[in-house]
């Protein structure tokens, strides 16, 4: 018997921003659950969870870009609900430091170095969403050129990637 094991993704404090994070997840073909949980030190209460053997195929089919870098908990979870209200799914990440966890998930999807302690979240859209995403936190967007040099920088540093 082969037991395929679930890994947490990404936690929210707000339930919409978890139900779109994972309406788009299935859109893509992998299933996800969204659990209820408690979590006292951060006051999450929900966490979105995928099958293990899945963890890198849904790395490369979100496709996510940060958006919002060098946020504090509170300011991540504030956004990543203004986007989900506005349907634009969102991924909460990042370096996590005094989290005994290590990272604002237990599985990283897409994580940042940048940061202190204390300001140390980012906020990763898939890059369908980026317009509508720097639209909706008032970020000037992106021209053509930049998302093209974006695009291009990080298919460069996957390849570089083992």
């Amino acid at each position: 018997m082969t037991t395929d094991y679930t890994d947490a993704i990404t936690r929210f404090t707000d339930k919409v921003a978890a139900a779109v994070l994972a309406e788009f997840i299935a859109s893509l073909g992998v299933s996800c659950n969204v659990e209820k949980i408690w979590d006292p030190e951060h006051l999450e209460q929900f966490v979105i969870r995928v099958q293990r053997s899945r963890v890198t195929e849904l790395q490369q089919a979100l496709d996510l870009k940060p958006v919002l870098t060098r946020l504090s908990y509170v300011d991540a979870q504030v956004v990543a609900g203004r986007l989900a209200r506005d349907g634009v799914p969102c991924y909460v990440g990042g370096l996590h430091v005094d989290s005994p966890r290590g990272g604002d998930s237990d599985v990283p999807i897409r994580e940042t170095t940048e940061g202190t302690a204390g300001i140390d979240l980012m906020i990763a859209v898939p890059s369908q969403y980026v317009r509508d995403a720097l639209r909706i936190v008032n970020v000037a967007p992106l021209s053509d050129e930049q998302l093209t040099a974006l695009a291009l920088a990080d298919e460069q540093n996957s390849k570089d990637s083992p």
